[in-house]
């Protein structure tokens, strides 16, 4: 017997319109800006919520959700809107290596180890190709050496990996409520019914 292939439905693009302006307001509302050398940096509640995304929605629909919710914040900021499309594919990576992985073969993000698994590997990813590329601007920008330039990302780093942990905290704390949640109301059963 084959899988019947579905489109895009109304549910669909509902549930992610609903997750990326829950990750806009997380990361606009609820962040710590550091200034530093190299520009500013952000403690912020955005990536716990995007890697949430994920879990509750799986790989495409998550990242997205990811995706769109951070690169409109990027665009209403000047000092990040000229990187808002780097921002747009870091994010659907992210997200969506952890919603793929939560959502594997009919999982649904219901597996709270395997949830663990995808949020960590989401949320590094995202702190590794991050960190990568001010690592990389550094060298660019004439640092004399690999060491130097990560002593010169030094707070890029600390956030990020802050960002990291404490969105993989977040997200494994708020998922399973809020599947449930969500499973309980007829939008969910679309959603999850048809993912």
């Amino acid at each position: 017997m084959t899988e019947k292939k579905r489109g895009i439905t109304t549910y669909d693009i509902v549930a992610i319109a609903l997750m990326a302006a829950f990750v806009f307001v997380a990361t606009y509302f609820f962040k710590i800006d550091l200034p530093t050398i190299g520009g500013k940096v952000s403690i912020k509640l955005g990536n716990g919520i995007c890697i949430l995304a994920a879990l509750l929605l799986g790989g495409w629909r998550g990242a997205l959700s990811a995706a769109i919710g951070c690169t409109l914040f990027d665009l209403l900021d000047p000092v990040y809107a000229k990187e808002a499309w780097v921002t747009f594919i870091r994010y659907f990576i992210m997200a969506g290596l952890c919603g793929t992985i939560a959502h594997w073969h009919g999982a649904q993000g219901a597996h709270f180890r395997r949830n663990v698994v995808a949020a960590v590997i989401g949320a590094y990813s995202y702190s590794a190709m991050y960190i990568g590329s001010k690592v990389l601007e550094q060298l660019l920008l004439g640092s004399s050496s690999l060491r130097n330039a990560v002593i010169a990302c030094t707070t890029n780093i600390t956030a990020s990996l802050i960002n990291a942990t404490a969105g993989v905290i977040v997200a494994l704390v708020l998922a399973p409520v809020l599947r449930r949640a969500l499973a309980q109301t007829t939008f969910g059963q679309h959603v999850y019914n048809h993912s």
